[in-house]
């Protein structure tokens, strides 16, 4: 009994803390957000997915200590900002081409080879989002210096279990969070679904301007 209470501990902790670390809303999120209104829950979703992806990637890198010369050197750091800003704009882009291109072929009632090509593009759009996004780092370093460095002291066994179940506990997180926006904004008249997805393409692609600007000024300053 007592060794099930320890096997469930790191399953029960990773999950809640993925869970609720998942919850303030960063650039993929909202990207998650807009893709399933505009495109459905499923796209949406894979753009959640991706940026899961993005955040077990980067808890290895820094569990590895390969992300220390971030830390180290200012300009590095500020080039790493620039890039984000262009990544955001360029996925930015993306969608919307992707989303307009699937209301003319829903309208047409026809399928393009290009449509299906561009929707395969959500999963990498979360990834590349979240991958390049400045501030992912900080919550993962903080996490693996305190949550995380327990489960690792503890052994191999322990700490997969509390990394596979933080990963469970964010796809959780955006499956609700999808499921919400898609179902809330059914309930709204299609032209108010419309307004507030084209707002938060423009709120990412100004995200990705900030972005840029802040990146340029800690590289030359």
């Amino acid at each position: 009994m007592l060794s099930l209470f320890f096997i469930f501990r790191p399953i029960l902790i990773g999950f809640f803390t993925g869970f609720f670390a998942s919850i303030p809303l960063g650039p993929s999120g909202i990207e998650s957000i807009n893709r399933s209104i505009s495109d459905g829950f499923r796209e949406g979703y894979k753009v959640s997915f991706g940026a899961v992806s993005a955040d077990l990637l980067y808890i290895i890198i820094i569990n590895l200590g390969l992300f220390k010369i971030l830390n180290d050197n200012q300009r590095f750091e500020g080039l790493f900002w620039i890039v984000s800003g262009f990544v955001l704009i360029l996925f930015n882009i993306i969608s919307r081409k992707s989303s307009n291109l699937n209301k003319t072929t829903n309208k047409l009632n026809i399928k393009s080879s290009t449509n299906s090509f561009l929707n395969g593009h959500s999963f990498l759009t979360g990834f590349f989002i979240t991958f390049f996004n400045p501030t992912t780092p900080s919550l993962w370093i903080a996490l693996s210096g305190t949550i995380l460095s327990v489960w690792r002291l503890k052994g191999d066994i322990y700490f997969t279990l509390a990394l596979s179940s933080m990963f469970l506990g964010s796809l959780s997180w955006f499956f609700v969070l999808n499921l919400l926006a898609i179902k809330g904004f059914k309930m709204l008249k299609g032209d108010f679904s419309n307004t507030i997805s084209k707002l938060l393409d423009y709120f990412l692609f100004i995200l990705g301007i900030i972005f840029i600007i802040w990146g340029f000024i800690k590289f030359i300053f």
